[in-house]
């Protein structure tokens, strides 16, 4: 069923008569009494029930999966909403299965005979541990994939096979309590079963194509530290490097023999840490010769760094370079004063005389809480350092700089830099804007390329072309021209996103969907396709997507870094914009194009074997659990390989889902997902709830698992009684608010067209962004009888001047070029703050307001709350407001999760369905009673605790 309608701007009650809302929510819960008995027969006929919070527990999700090489064994995770989860690997060649309980983590040999994966105990045993404040440790499990046996290892904290032969290595937990980092580690011969062991290894990494394993030996007092090597098919132990020192940060250059590590050295005179590296040629040899850039060094001018670990350690591709974090080294700290026998440095300083201070200035680019939160990161600054292992020379890049990030551009002979300092002002409440910097790897010179950009997409896989999207186009940088041009102009089609409605001056494109590996094209996006396009040539359109409006984006399945290989099939994921069909298609490289599974559902999770042309997907709509398929390259007959939730076919009563389609009141398409409540009557009235958040119609195919820990769950209100509907807002500029009106008045209409819905039984719930819409809604019209607001914006104008304290941003950016869409500071446009702020129509709310808020939030301050309750009780609104004493944006804690999810039920199904009201909604709970109850150890209000109920007509 699908219904069209289109309505001016109306907040007016529909309908010739309108009943004083109690009464009619009384009048409603009793027919509903009445179709009791037939409801019950109905149930009874067929066997199936409702859904109820003692089953929610044992519905499941379908999580991570892993496909073997060979593409016969796929290992697929599984959790629960409470309980324990499970691993389950399937032979895709037949129908058997090995389900491991509390597996995670899977890997399998690369001969296709062996599975691993780690095992963590019980829940029952995890809680056990945590209260005895005792570590939770995992085992391993090894899986005969040929047989069906288990094999376990007790206390194995981590493991990985050996890219070739019949290995694999296993490292223990640590046992001892000191500063060595050290702990036992297994090397296993799985087809005999034969063990080495190995003491006080700290790292290990298997050579990506040999059995040769290397370890950094860290033992306690450092006596035999260093890095050794194994290999594991002769059994030979060499050592690389032996020393009274600490190792770190092992790394083998990919497909080679080279190695290298940090040496970790203390200077105790000039109280700093120093890493120096130690790299070697091709290991393999008898003896290879270590190469070794120190941890302090000078540059050719004479400044003086330190090599830190703040950036790690890279190989360059060739082999001819290692890059690594520097920092300028301090000086080395004046002689002491002989008639003063403390050193400067220690010197104590008493807290008594130092101010509790912090200066926040009205000129500062960040303001000081991002600074604060970004403090560690700004001491962990750093100056990308290029060490040529020929030379010796260390040449410093850039990076550190406040404002600076630095990169290496494919072929490492160039870096590069972007800078935003000198944008800062305009960053502090817009865009952030970049200069662009070529660097020299080998000699550190710089070079400006590029002014002013906002939207930088990266570099070419050959290292020439620089992307970025500016106006309505995509333009590039010619490194080796030095010279810029525009990539899409002249093209017939529209690559900037139109549909994005944030008041910024730069619009985001449709997006990238990568290069072909030589650079000779680019993929780009319009709304429905993808574009190949040639710097410098023109481009075409690949894809029909516009005819059908079907939305066609690039999926990579190829396992090799970099771009696409002339040749290569290329993979498109479909979305129907307005049927939310899906599926996959694909296109051979001469231009054939297929598709390959299309359908009214959900069709998502595509993955590809590594070795074999072995092909997984999963499945899903509302009223269908996710389900696994594999299929070969043809994509004939794809064959069912699990699914969750199997029981509810046969056991519970579900809804189904469809679309209903509308125009907001300036003529622009919307649509919404309709839920229908579970065992459905046709020709009986519901209540229904709303549930808005911008665009929610292609949520329509999403399987919902019921939950107690979500205030919001679509299945806990169809398993109710309640339609669901999830509209699309759209926004125009300065108007959030409003322009919710101006779209969900219309959407109602739509759904009321239909005939299933009592227009007397509404209610509207959101959080966040959300919960702003619909604490405004209930300010503007009285078509709600009832809602829920999980920490809402109530007054932009205050809101405006807080902070998001999370990020430590300032809110006033959020408004004026993103979410709040409010494009200019109130004191430019205060009648639009205010038209569209909710506390500010207070004395127009009539519907019965549930508001939730945590102390800490540091999304949307607490403060909003508190002044919608303050305003409602001088109103003398029906209103209350959940205080969560140290929660944020989200409730983390499970009882306040459960307590807000019950209380929110129980608003609702008071004001829909005329159930009894408890004590907290008609009169509030004073302090004394929820601090009594607390001390109790009880619920407070009759549920648990963690909440400060507090009534708009009364005390907190």
């Amino acid at each position: 069923m699908s219904a069209r309608a289109s309505s001016s701007l109306d907040h007016s009650p529909r309908g010739p008569l309108v009943l004083p809302r109690r009464l009619t929510a009384f009048l409603a819960a009793f027919l509903v009494i009445l179709a009791g008995p037939v409801a019950a027969q109905e149930a009874a006929s067929n066997g199936l029930r409702h859904v109820t919070p003692d089953d929610y527990g044992d519905f499941e999700t379908l999580g991570g999966t892993t496909l073997s090489d060979d593409g016969r064994w796929l290992a697929v995770s599984v959790g629960r909403v409470a309980g324990d989860g499970e691993l389950r690997i399937h032979d895709l060649e037949s129908d058997s299965v090995i389900t491991i309980p509390n597996g995670m983590g899977p890997g399998f040999s690369p001969d296709g005979r062996w599975a691993a994966l780690s095992v963590r105990p019980d829940e029952a045993e995890r809680q056990r541990l945590q209260r005895d404040r005792r570590p939770i440790r995992n085992d391993l499990v090894l899986v005969d994939l040929t047989t069906g046996e288990l094999r376990r290892s007790s206390d194995i904290q981590s493991w990985s096979f050996a890219p070739e032969g019949p290995y694999m290595a296993l490292r223990r937990y640590r046992t001892a309590d000191g500063d060595a980092r050290g702990a036992d580690i297994v090397v296993r011969n799985i087809e005999t079963g034969v063990d080495v062991n190995f003491g006080n290894i700290a790292t290990f990494s298997w050579h990506e194509e040999l059995p040769l394993l290397a370890m950094i030996v860290d033992a306690e007092g450092q006596a035999g530290n260093g890095v050794r090597l194994y290999d594991a098919p002769t059994g030979a132990l060499r050592v690389i490097h032996s020393e009274e020192a600490r190792f770190e940060a092992l790394t083998w250059r990919d497909e080679s023999s080279d190695l290298a590590v940090f040496r970790i050295d203390v200077d105790e005179e000039r109280a700093d840490t120093l890493r120096t590296v130690l790299a070697w040629r091709d290991i393999r040899q008898g003896a290879p010769e270590v190469v070794t850039l120190e941890g302090a060094f000078a540059t050719g001018e004479g400044a003086e760094f330190r090599v830190t670990d703040f950036r790690g350690l890279r190989w360059s591709d060739d082999g001819r370079r290692i890059f690594v974090a520097g920092v300028p080294r301090d000086p080395a700290p004046p002689a002491e004063d002989e008639e003063d026998e403390t050193p400067s440095s220690r010197r104590a300083v008493s807290s008594d005389s130092v101010p509790g201070l912090e200066i926040w200035h009205a000129r500062d680019i960040d303001p000081v809480p991002q600074q604060r939160l970004r403090a560690n990161q700004a001491r962990r600054a750093s100056e990308l350092v290029a060490w040529d292992l020929g030379t010796g020379a260390a040449v410093v890049l850039g990076g550190r700089v406040e404002g600076e990030s630095i990169a290496l551009l494919p072929g490492e002979e160039w870096a590069l830099v972007q800078d935003d300092a000198p944008w800062g002002v305009e960053r502090m409440f817009g865009p952030v804007f970049r200069n662009l910097y070529r660097v020299s790897v080998a000699t550190g010179e710089r070079e400006r390329l590029l002014e002013r950009i906002q939207s930088y997409s990266g570099a070419s896989p050959d290292g020439r072309w620089l992307l970025f999207f500016e106006g309505v186009d995509w333009h590039a940088w010619d490194l080796e021209r030095g010279e810029r041009i525009n990539l899409t102009e002249g093209l017939d089609g529209v690559f900037v996103n139109e549909q994005n409605d944030l008041t910024v001056e730069q619009r985001p494109a449709y997006g990238l969907g990568g290069w072909m590996q030589d650079g000779s094209a680019v993929f780009v996006y319009d709304r429905y396709d993808v574009w190949r396009v040639v710097p410098g040539g023109g481009g075409e359109r690949i894809t029909a997507g516009a005819e059908e409006e079907v939305r066609h984006r690039l999926v990579r399945l190829n396992f090799e870094d970099g771009g696409y290989e002339p040749g290569e099939d290329l993979y498109f994921a479909l979305y129907g914009e307005w049927t939310k069909e899906s599926g996959y298609a694909r296109m051979d490289s001469r231009g054939r194009y297929e598709r390959l599974v299309f359908g009214d559902r959900s069709i998502a999770r595509i993955a590809r074997a590594e070795e074999a042309d072995r092909y997984i997907f999963v499945e899903q709509r509302y009223d269908m659990p996710q389900t696994l398929f594999a299929t070969d390259a043809r994509f004939e007959s794809p064959r069912r390989v699990m699914g969750v939730n199997e029981h509810v076919a046969e056991t519970f009563h579900w809804g189904r889902a469809e679309l209903i389609d509308y125009e907001n009141s300036w003529g622009e398409r919307l649509q919404g997902a309709l839920f229908y409540p579970a065992g459905y009557e046709e020709g009986r009235q519901y209540p229904m709830i709303v549930y808005p958040y911008e665009r929610r119609s292609q949520m329509l195919h999403s399987w919902s698992n019921p939950s107690e820990t979500n205030a919001y769950n679509t299945t806990v209100f169809t398993q109710n009684g309640y339609f669901v509907f999830q509209p699309d807002i759209v926004y125009r500029p300065r108007n959030p608010g409003l322009s919710f009106m101006e779209a969900i008045d219309p959407a109602l209409d739509a759904v009321l067209a239909t005939g299933m819905v009592d227009p007397a039984r509404i209610g509207l719930t959101g959080h966040s962004w959300g919960g702003y819409q619909t604490t405004f809604a209930v300010t503007q019209t009285d078509r709600f009888a009832a809602a829920v607001a999980g920490a809402p914006l109530t007054n932009l104008v205050s809101m405006y001047l807080s902070f998001y304290w999370n990020t430590g941003g300032t809110d006033a950016r959020i408004f004026e070029i993103s979410q709040g869409r409010m494009e200019v500071p109130f004191w430019e446009d205060y009648d639009s703050y205010v038209a569209n702020s909710p506390v500010h129509h207070i004395q127009r709310m009539n519907t019965p307001l549930l508001m939730a808020f945590g102390t800490e939030d540091g999304a949307v301050e607490f403060n909003q709350g508190v002044e919608f309750y303050n305003a409602a009780r001088r109103a003398g609104k029906d209103f209350v407001l959940l205080v969560y004493e140290g929660e944020n944006h989200s409730l983390s804690r499970r009882p306040n999760q459960l307590d807000y999810h019950r209380r929110s039920l129980e608003w609702f199904n008071h004001f829909l369905k005329g159930e009894e009201a408890p004590a907290w909604i008609t009169d509030g709970v004073p302090f004394l009673a929820q601090e009594e109850k607390l001390r109790e150890g009880g619920p407070a209000a009759g549920r648990r605790p963690g909440a400060s109920v507090v009534d708009g007509n009364g005390d907190r």
